[in-house]
């Protein structure tokens, strides 16, 4: 984006919807786009974008007459679409639930991409990533599914190919030459903070684009993989956040750029925490089960006012490629007094960013975002836009000032202060570290279904206990003892809430049709019930329900809630439900264990 003469925006973003396509046919033929009506689309957004989304509504069935079964019970269901002078396509899946055994392959007749379910993000969608060319097939491999696998409700389709560049390598070597490669010179000191920044694939309802960003640290060094970039990435659009991919190591090994791309750590699905246009900040959690944080750097943060004096460095993304790194001379980053006018028609104030100089490398739309360190290794701010320029100390950056994103919001969710310093020591700095040698818990926890907000997990060991309270989507995480492999773990949720909630005399009715044989609780819904614990249902379980909605009685040993682990056997019915549950580690070593847990409302037969 830039300003009226003035500064770029750096975002590669696409748009667009058009009339839904619902069809049945196994190749899907969809009209060429209409360039000059996505043009005239591109001058009202004020950020570049490559492709434009086109929606769909195509499932497969159940039925086996909708496959073709080639061998045992491998079953195939295909699709194929084309888009006449499309550069490149790619398809969006929703409420997808694969059998064990299944995937999902999508090819462009040279390359192909593989999916299971371990793939699929937290909102049960999937992104297949650009294919080149004008045409795209999916096949469903796998066993004859029982309910309906997946649905297709989305093609993206490249009509700027100068901007996307990429074919296959998703922008590798797309970036101009006079950016200097990661791991060239003076930027080798830097491995530990290269292994924090990230390029991240940027999905909302209107297309798809680049960014940059890097993992943040907090006061609880806990590893939590806050990633900070740019607000600008989704400002004015539908972001969906469960889509988006953070790339790392997508680097080259040495100065030289590399014949051929190399392969970074993909981690998929974010989830917002706070963001703000003024400083132009982002910051985003991590939520892909498979973050490995002893793999990366936590970049550290200082807060100070005024201007940045000395080198400061950053590590980028130009056009999704490979990642670069530039820096400014002594000089540093000093606060713009001036306000700045964007191409899209809005204007950040005057104070709120830091002006600087590149005297090595550049950048260009993808690199928003990526987060500038001081020579202290510390994060000052991120990368909004500028004046980009391959003449050496001619490209002119605007950097949102971290000190502002930290505390000059309203609320939590427009700045980084609770976020960053969940222990509320009010630090001025924090310094970068490597958590390899740390040990963590995490997981998340769920009522009926829904995230339970302020739930407090207890892992216990001999000697010791830590208390991990959920955050608003149920999630917990915090450092547990390096050299301990046994623990017992329990939990506890509105323990002063109301006994009534949740219970009425619906509920009895219920437990009355199952004792006589006329319905069937769940597991779930059975232990919910035994209120006196004595591992069936019984007429005394209904008396005490009724004398407790008459309150006159209370659950006495009981939990209001009960919290257990995820998996844990129901059958028979547990008859201590509100006790610590031992666990052993395999590996006492494993870096982070995964406990999900869900809570059961006691007396609840009907789970409402």
């Amino acid at each position: 984006m830039h300003p009226n003469n003035k500064s770029h925006r750096l975002l590669l973003l696409l748009c667009l919807l058009s009339t839904a396509i619902l069809a049945q046919d196994q190749l899907i033929e969809l009209p060429p786009p209409d360039l000059g009506a996505l043009i005239l689309e591109d001058k009202s957004f004020g950020n570049p974008r490559f492709s434009a989304p086109l929606p769909l509504d195509i499932a497969p069935a159940t039925a086996p007459e909708e496959y073709n079964n080639p061998e045992g019970n491998i079953q195939l269901w295909t699709r194929s679409f084309s888009i006449p002078q499309a550069h490149g396509l790619a398809l969006f899946l929703d409420e997808i639930n694969l059998p064990e055994g299944a995937e999902i392959i999508v090819s462009n007749g040279s390359n192909e991409r593989r999916f299971t379910q371990a793939d699929v993000s937290v909102e049960k969608r999937l992104f297949s990533d650009f294919l080149a060319g004008e045409n795209i097939t999916l096949t469903y491999r796998g066993p004859l599914p029982e309910t309906t696998p997946f649905h297709i409700f989305r093609i993206d389709h490249v009509y700027r190919p100068e901007l996307w560049q990429g074919g296959i390598q998703k922008g590798f070597g797309s970036a101009n030459d006079c950016h200097v490669n990661a791991n060239c010179g003076e930027a080798n000191a830097w491995d530990d903070e290269k292994s924090g920044a990230a390029k991240i694939v940027v999905i909302v309802a209107e297309g798809a684009g680049y960014c940059s960003g890097s993992l943040i640290n907090n006061t609880s060094r806990d590893g939590r993989p806050y990633i900070l970039t740019g607000f600008h990435c989704m400002d004015g659009f539908t972001p969906l956040y469960d889509l988006w991919e953070a790339h790392f190591d997508y680097v080259a090994s040495d100065c030289d750029t590399p014949t051929e791309e190399p392969t970074p750590i993909v981690y998929r699905s974010m989830e917002f925490r706070a963001g703000r246009f003024e400083t132009d900040f982002l910051l985003l959690e991590i939520v892909d089960p498979m973050f490995a944080a002893e793999d990366h750097y936590f970049g550290g943060w200082d807060r100070s006012e005024g201007d940045v004096i000395g080198q400061v460095f950053h590590f980028h993304h130009p056009q999704g490629d490979i990642q670069k790194y530039s820096r400014t001379d002594g000089i540093g980053m000093q606060i713009n007094s001036s306000s700045i006018s964007w191409n899209s028609g809005r204007t950040t104030p005057a104070e709120h960013h830091f002006e600087c100089f590149t005297t090595v490398g550049s950048f260009e739309p993808g690199s928003s975002g990526s987060a500038f360190y001081d020579s202290n290794r510390r994060i000052r701010g991120q990368l909004n836009g500028g004046n980009a320029s391959c003449t050496p100390g001619q490209t002119e950056a605007f950097v949102g000032r971290f000190n502002l994103s930290w505390g000059e919001g309203d609320t939590i969710t427009t700045r980084l202060k609770e976020w960053l310093d969940p222990l509320g020591v009010d630090s001025m700095t924090l310094d970068s570290e490597s958590l390899i040698t740390k040990r963590f818990v995490s997981g998340q926890v769920f009522n009926e279904g829904e995230p339970a907000v302020g739930a407090t997990i207890t892992f216990g060991w001999l000697g010791g206990s830590a208390d991990f309270v959920t955050d608003e989507n149920g999630r917990y995480r915090g450092e547990r003892p390096a050299d301990i492999g046994t623990f017992g773990i329990s939990g506890t949720f509105k323990p002063d809430g109301p006994l009534t909630e949740q219970v009425d005399v619906g509920d009895i009715i219920n437990i009355r049709r199952h004792i006589i044989g006329l319905s069937t609780l769940d597991p779930q819904r059975l232990l919910a019930c035994d209120v006196n614990n004595s591992g069936t249902l019984r007429v005394s379980d209904i008396t005490k329900i009724t004398r407790v909605i008459l309150e006159i009685a209370t659950w006495d040993a009981r939990p209001n809630w009960i919290l257990l682990p995820v998996g844990f056997p129901l059958d028979p019915i547990p008859t201590s439900p509100g006790g610590p549950i031992g666990i052993a580690l395999n590996n006492i070593g494993e870096h982070d264990v995964p406990v999900d847990f869900f809570v059961v409302k006691t007396g609840d037969a009907t789970g409402n």
